[in-house]
């Protein structure tokens, strides 16, 4: 049944596209669609247009103020890395002082594996400054190392104690 209409709407086709509505139905679909014309539209329209104007500001502001908090963070904690490496690097050389190259290398090999994992963390926070988990693994990493450092200079202090007292002993 489908084959015999569309082979009679191809056959005829000529007859069905020369039909065209009159001028006078034209100019009625215009009169009524004159007398519904509202101002709706246009108000749908400036409203759609202010929405987006004001959701475009609110996600620059929004950003701008992220920006603003991850410096502040950053002036934070360049201060903090500045006081932990101060005094990560006053621990160290303490150290050195006390120990010769060999005894160095075996007290320092912890440090020097915080260190390496500092450069890493600290090459993710570069990547992704305004992650907070980043910034708060790298001051834990400083404080484990001014930590081990003040531990091994307990245990260099402790042995020099015990040297002194050996020293005393054996004189009296």
């Amino acid at each position: 049944m489908g084959d015999q209409l569309e082979k009679f709407i191809m056959g005829n086709r000529d007859a069905f596209d020369d039909a065209a509505p009159s001028e006078k139905a034209w100019s009625k679909i215009d009169q009524k669609l004159g007398k519904k014309h509202s101002i709706w539209p246009t108000m749908w329209k400036v409203a759609a247009v202010l929405f987006m104007a004001s959701t475009i500001y609110l996600m620059v502001d929004r950003n701008m103020n992220e920006m603003e908090e991850g410096a502040v963070l950053s002036e934070e904690f360049v201060q903090a890395e500045d006081y932990y490496v101060t005094l990560i690097s006053q621990k160290r050389q303490a150290i050195r002082e006390q120990l010769t190259p060999e005894q160095q290398e075996q007290f320092l090999v912890e440090i020097d594996q915080l260190d390496s994992m500092y450069v890493e963390l600290k090459k993710t926070y570069q990547t992704n400054a305004s992650n907070d988990r980043v910034m708060d693994a790298m001051i834990s990493n400083l404080q484990l190392r001014l930590e081990i450092l003040n531990r091994q200079l307990d245990i260099l202090q402790n042995i020099k104690d015990q040297n002194n007292e050996s020293d005393i002993s054996i004189e009296i």
